[in-house]
């Protein structure tokens, strides 16, 4: 703001600059004299106010009562079933994006289950609508298809149309998945994206399926060949930039290049075929496919073997035996160890000789020892063969009890052993008991 000055000059002693106080102060004249402003000026230099800003909804406020449902919980899981194991772990994400479904008794039939793994990206809503729907689209495609249309169809048939459901739903996100159905004597192995089969077959890692990612030359072709293209990002070639994996359920804004098509074999229940693993990518990442089948078979054999060739089986027919029918059998095998060469040929005599009563129900003398009765040798082996079933039974019954928790501490040493490698994704690891579904049979 401009200001008006006056030019006065001072005189330069005391008695001067009082007279000359005077004189001004009689005058009344002012040093300064304010210019006037104009009302244009003083609004062009008035501070506005702003307008006011209107904030979305998205960003407003989120009442204190609905915090709680937006902590991310621990979603972990853990269990066993006749047949099957399954353990899973959320990783650095801030919600669990891996689903799994069990179905071991389809139809109420012990030799028919379905098992699927399906790991999330993007999201978790394609991997829960997988979870919901997929089975459900499988089996209705079996129950309408031709009796001798390939069963490597109608799985696709039934992976298309859960991708077309969920893609209706208009959701974001993506899953990869990796299902076994078994039926009768076929296991149908299908898989989408990085979830990954393997199969423990006599103690060996067969890997019965293949990752779908970008990186493979046959898969970067097929995109490249739709127009689309491929380029590294992060260290990993994705599609659009984006996507590692080639092939899921999802994807909408990719599903031009990203294709649901599963690759699907077929494979015969045999004897050498003992489990099979069904995991997504944060185990595969880190564990390689022989040493998670050498992991598994260490934990779940038994602490001591049972059976005809163990030895406690032997032992059982040690203490059950013609000769040990007495409750002093062990004092009374002593004995005969202590006894003179002839008395202990002459016992094994008669040793054979009533083994061979326990064969056949013939009667027949000895010459040096006079055999028991009829009807005793019938009670003798009688009593002998029940005590060698229950002990059967038992050992199996046992076995049968003890497998479920051997197949998840397994299932579970398999999760921490990729996280002590420092896997930041989520996690899930399902262990599959064929012996299971063949003794079912």
């Amino acid at each position: 703001m401009a200001m008006a000055t006056h030019s006065i000059l001072m005189p330069d002693n005391n008695d001067a600059i009082a007279s000359f106080r005077s004189s001004i102060s009689s005058q009344h004249l002012p040093l300064t004299s304010p210019t006037p402003i104009s009302c244009a000026d003083s609004s062009s230099l008035k501070r506005k106010r702003p307008p006011m800003i209107e904030i979305p909804n998205v960003l407003q406020e989120i009442p204190a009562d609905k915090l709680s449902d937006l902590k991310a919980p621990n979603e972990s899981v853990s269990f066993s079933g006749f047949g099957f194991g399954v353990s899973s772990i959320k990783g650095k994400k801030k919600f669990m994006e891996d689903t799994h479904k069990i179905l071991p008794y389809l139809e109420g039939s012990a030799n028919k289950g379905f098992f699927g793994v399906y790991d999330g990206h993007g999201g978790k809503n394609a991997a829960e609508f997988v979870a919901e729907n997929l089975h459900a689209n499988i089996l209705k495609m079996m129950e309408n298809s031709e009796e001798l249309k390939p069963k490597e169809e109608v799985i696709k048939a039934g992976y298309l149309k859960t991708d077309e459901e969920f893609l209706k739903q208009g959701l974001g996100s993506g899953a990869c998945c990796v299902t076994a159905f078994i039926e009768g004597h076929e296991i149908v192995i299908s898989n989408l994206g990085d979830c990954r089969a393997v199969l423990c077959r006599g103690g060996m890692a067969e890997v019965l399926t293949r990752d779908h990612r970008v990186e493979h030359e046959d898969e970067r072709k097929r995109i490249e060949d739709k127009g689309g293209y491929v380029e590294i990002h992060r260290g990993a070639w994705r599609v659009h930039g984006i996507l590692a994996v080639s092939r899921s359920i999802g994807d909408a804004h990719l599903k031009e290049w990203v294709v649901a098509e599963p690759d699907t074999k077929v494979l015969k229940l045999t004897a050498d075929m003992e489990f099979l693993v069904l995991a997504s990518d944060g185990l595969w990442e880190q564990v390689g496919n022989q040493e998670a089948v050498d992991t598994i078979t260490r934990l779940c054999q038994s602490e001591k073997k049972v059976g005809p060739s163990g030895d406690q089986q032997k032992d059982a027919d040690d203490d059950h035996g013609c000769v040990n029918v007495s409750p002093s059998s062990k004092l009374r095998r002593i004995s005969l160890i202590k006894q003179p060469r002839g008395m202990s040929e002459s016992t094994t005599g008669y040793t054979k000789r009533l083994n061979s009563w326990n064969e056949t129900d013939e009667d027949f003398a000895c010459e040096n020892e006079s055999p028991p009765s009829k009807s005793r040798r019938i009670s003798m082996v009688k009593r002998v063969n029940m005590k060698k079933e229950i002990v059967t039974k038992g050992s199996n019954s046992y076995k049968n009890r003890s497998m479920p928790c051997k197949l998840l501490a397994a299932c579970k040493e398999l999760v921490n052993l990729a996280v002590s490698r420092g896997t930041l994704d989520d996690i899930t690891v399902m262990i599959v008991d064929l012996n299971h579904f063949r003794c079912s049979k």
